[in-house]
Parts: C-alpha cells; sequence; structure tokens
C-alpha cells in the first residue's frame, strides 16, 4: 500500500446533514508537554511519543504501541490544531522540520525477517514528497529547518547515507560509510552551505555536503586518515623507518582490537630489525634492545596465537644467548616460562630441544 493511500482524511465523500455526525479520528487525553500522550486513533488506543519542530511553530506525535492499521503520525500546528495524519508500518525515527514538513523511518513488521525499510516525508498539507524504499534496514534520519533536504542512512551491507531533495522527490547525493553503521545524522551549515554531519556516538563524525563531498572531519576522523597514512607507508619504508610509522600510528589508534594488530606489526619488525642487527654486528645492545621491545609488543597480543608464538621465539633466542655467556639459571628461566605460557594458553610453544634443555638444567 502507497504512502498516499495511508493519508488521513476519509475517503472525501460528503454526509448528509441527517447523517449521524463521525467520531473523531484523533483524541488526544494528555497535554502535549508529557513525555508519553496517550490517545485514540480512528477508535483504538495509542501512546505517543512527541517530537518538535526546531522554532517550536510544529509538533508532531507518533506511535509508539502497536495497531491493527500501522503506526499513527499526527502533525499538530503551533496553536495546538492537527494538521493531518497519517499511518506508517511502524515508525522508527520520526523528525519535523520548521515549515511542518515530517520525515519518517518506517522499519517494517517486527516479525519480518528481511532487510529492508521504506524513508517517508510528508509536507504540511498532507502530501507525499518521498517514499523510497531500500534492501537494507534504517535507523535514524534528519531534515533541514526549511524542509528543502532530508536524510536516512542504511545498516549492512549497503552502509550508506542518502541525501533526498524534498521539493523534486529525487536523491541528491549517496555517500558510503564503510567505518560507520547507519549513523545518525543532522544537519548544519559551512560558510553558508548545506552540510549533513554523520555521528559516532552522538558525536559529529564528518560532515558531507550535497554533492558527497568530505567537508569537515572530527578529530577521530583526521587521526583515523593519518593511521592509514602512516600505516600504508610502512609497508613499503625500512624497517627502522617503519617502527618509527607504526609506533606514531599506535599512539593514535583508540581502537583496542587495532591497537593490537599495530602491536603485532611493531613486534614483527624488532624481531626482523634485531635479526639484521645481529647479522651485521653480533651481539649488541642494539640487537638486545629490538629483542625486548619485540618481546614487549609479542605480550600485548598475548592472546593471539601469533602473540604467544612471537613470545616464545623471542625467549628462545635470549635462552641462547644466556646459555652461551653461561648464565644457564637465566636461561633456564627464560624457558621455563615458554613453559608456562605453553600450559597457561594449552598450546605447544616447547621445542624437544627446548624440553631437554630444561630437563639438563633443572
Amino acid at each position: 500500500m502507497g504512502l498516499f493511500s495511508r493519508l488521513f482524511g476519509g475517503d472525501g465523500g460528503s454526509n448528509s446533514k441527517n447523517d449521524p455526525e463521525p467520531e473523531p479520528e484523533i483524541v488526544i487525553e494528555d497535554s502535549l508537554d508529557s513525555e508519553f500522550i496517550h490517545g485514540q486513533f480512528r477508535g483504538e488506543r495509542v501512546t505517543f511519543s512527541s517530537v518538535s519542530s526546531p522554532n517550536g511553530g510544529w509538533r508532531c506525535l507518533y506511535g509508539r504501541s502497536g495497531m491493527n492499521g500501522g503506526t499513527p503520525i499526527v502533525v499538530i500546528t503551533g496553536e495546538g490544531e492537527v494538521q493531518h495524519a497519517f499511518t506508517v508500518t511502524r515508525a522508527q525515527d520520526v523528525v519535523v522540520a520548521d515549515t511542518g514538513h515530517v520525515a519518517v523511518t518506517d522499519i517494517g513488521e517486527p516479525d519480518d525477517q528481511n532487510l529492508g525499510g521504506t524513508f517517508d516525508v510528508v509536507a504540511p498539507d498532507g502530501q507525499p514528497r518521498i517514499e523510497h524504499e531500500f534492501d537494507a534496514n534504517i535507523w535514524e534520519c534528519a531534515i533541514t529547518d526549511d524542509g528543502q533536504y532530508a536524510s536516512t542512512a542504511t545498516h549492512n551491507p549497503d552502509r550508506s547515507v542518502y541525501i533526498f531533495d524534498v521539493e523534486s522527490g529525487e536523491l541528491a547525493t549517496k555517500f558510503e560509510t564503510p567505518d560507520l553503521n547507519s549513523p545518525a545524522q543532522e544537519f548544519g551549515e559551512i560558510d553558508g552551505g548545506i552540510v549533513l554531519y554523520l555521528l559516532d556516538e552522538d558525536e559529529r563524525y564528518r560532515g558531507i555536503d550535497l554533492e558527497g563531498n568530505t567537508v569537515w572531519k572530527s578529530q577521530s576522523l583526521k587521526n583515523q586518515d593519518r593511521i592509514n597514512e602512516l600505516l600504508g607507508s610502512s609497508d613499503e619504508a625500512d624497517l627502522e623507518e617503519a617502527i618509527e610509522l607504526l609506533e606514531e600510528a599506535y599512539e593514535l589508534v583508540d581502537d583496542q582490537n587495532r591497537k593490537k594488530s599495530i602491536a603485532n606489526k611493531l613486534a614483527d619488525a624488532h624481531w626482523d630489525l634485531s635479526k639484521e642487527i645481529r647479522k651485521e654486528d653480533g651481539d649488541t645492545d642494539a640487537w638486545w634492545s629490538h629483542l625486548n621491545q619485540a618481546k614487549q609488543y609479542y605480550y600485548e597480543i598475548v592472546s593471539w596465537h601469533d602473540g604467544r608464538k612471537g613470545v616464545a621465539k623471542v625467549e628462545r633466542k635470549q635462552a641462547k644467548y644466556h646459555l652461551k655467556e653461561g648464565e644457564e639459571e637465566t636461561a633456564l628461566q627464560l624457558l621455563q616460562s615458554i613453559s608456562a605460557l605453553e600450559e597457561e594458553y594449552d598450546v605447544q610453544l616447547l621445542t624437544d630441544a627446548d624440553k631437554d634443555k630444561i630437563e639438563r638444567l633443572s
């Protein structure tokens, strides 16, 4: 059923003066300033939530309880008069502009497991302006104060933000958001131009214009771009420079999983550089320092297989050095550390040679 056929207003016929007065389709029982507003819509009990336009000139009530006929959306003027009403299947987010235009994300039946949703925008005269169906779930939406543009965003697998021209009903731009899943949005201005801000946990993350160009970045996004640049450059750099680049990325990153991934790269780079130094210069302080730094970073990811394997290979190398220096007790402690790690994580880390050395030194 199209949105137009769901608009409020009856069948357009006229009643005879002898016909009984029809029951009102909307009855509001609570103050419009209540957190939850109780009432009736077409004879059914409804609990409404309320949202106002930025200038307070319009209010929109939308049903938070189920109805046989769908979710009612009731548009009310600043004088408290009902302007018009319509229904959607199930409203998730509703916003209203200073002009009385209303945008709604309709997320469909609760038992429908198929991906999808419908984005509706209705003009203050009750005429539908946009009815766009998606093949991915949608959640939140936004509209400009003047009602000229409206937006929504999709979840996986689409992960994009859509901006619509309300007057024409056409899509103005689509912007892919691989690092954000159906972000909340809010319109604003930069230098007089309209900007749609994409939010990450209620904080502005990125701003795009109507052509889909990024015109503003949060510090978090700038850091992310810098991290990606550093990681890309580290792949092409020699080991010493790669370590410097990776250390900067490591300090910038906030996400713990990504931090561990960079720690893994740092551990490998220190290990590889220690091997180069030993091959060229022997058992120097620099060689030993890079071994220790490799072990430090491997311990940061010891819950990963690569971390446990990395700790074991470093401590085996250090044990071998101490044995060469005649420091058998220190060598035994290092090999026993590998054994303890093996027992803790129930994984094989000791070689047969390691086991023989432990038995001999114990």
